[in-house]
């Protein structure tokens, strides 16, 4: 959780993602949607941002097994970090998708890092395959044999995982995006509707959820 200024103005932090942690740096990467990352985006290298966190959980640190990573634009996030982390001790697969190939945001930085298998979607067909990132992902998990997906994306995006994905033997884990107010459980704003009926708020008990474990829309 970011605080932009020391003012009031903007009042509330911005949740924003991990990209990466290499000794005493991290990298957090936001796009400008609000006037909070606008004012962020003015800061100037050198100046001092009052930073809460880390906050929530993570993915499961599996361990030799095979695991499809589904992005969904900025949803890349989160995913880049866990292949910064987990590469080593699993086989990696990505699949990856966005509007247009200026949406997808860190193919070059990709690169490096020994994914099985990539796959690359633009709905407008302006980079690798045209459609979205859910299309042929049963096909996938079949032909490499997958034993897990780890998701983060567009609520629609992941709804629709929840709808599409089979069994696999480990399961589906999902990162939720929310606006919050706090970050740590107290104002309730980032709360979402469990499958048991219950309600967990993303900040807290999340944002990594079995895909099962949420009340998704009808």
């Amino acid at each position: 959780m970011a605080r932009i200024h020391d003012s009031d103005e903007p009042l509330l932090r911005r949740p924003l993602g991990i990209l990466n942690c290499e000794n005493d740096s991290i990298w957090l990467y936001f796009q400008v949607r609000g006037r909070g990352t606008l004012a962020l985006s003015q800061r100037h290298p050198g100046e001092e941002i009052d930073l809460l966190g880390p906050l929530g959980n993570g993915f499961p640190p599996f361990s030799g097994k095979s695991i499809l990573l589904i992005a969904g634009g900025r949803g890349i996030v989160p995913l880049f970090f866990y292949l910064r982390t987990h590469a080593a001790e699993n086989n990696l697969l990505l699949a990856y998708g966005a509007r247009s190939r200026s949406d997808l945001t860190f193919i070059d930085e990709l690169k490096p890092w020994p994914l099985r298998q990539t796959f690359f979607y633009t709905e407008d067909g302006s980079f690798s395959r045209k459609g979205r990132v859910t299309d042929n992902l049963i096909d996938i998990i079949i032909s490499e044999k997958v034993d897990a997906t780890i998701s983060c994306g567009p609520d629609a995006m992941l709804h629709r995982l929840s709808q599409i994905l089979p069994d696999t033997p480990l399961g589906h884990f999902v990162s939720l995006e929310a606006l919050m107010g706090c970050g740590f459980g107290i104002c309730h704003s980032c709360a979402v509707m469990t499958s048991s009926g219950e309600y967990q708020k993303v900040c807290e008990d999340g944002p990594v959820f079995p895909i099962t474990d949420i009340a998704w829309p009808n």
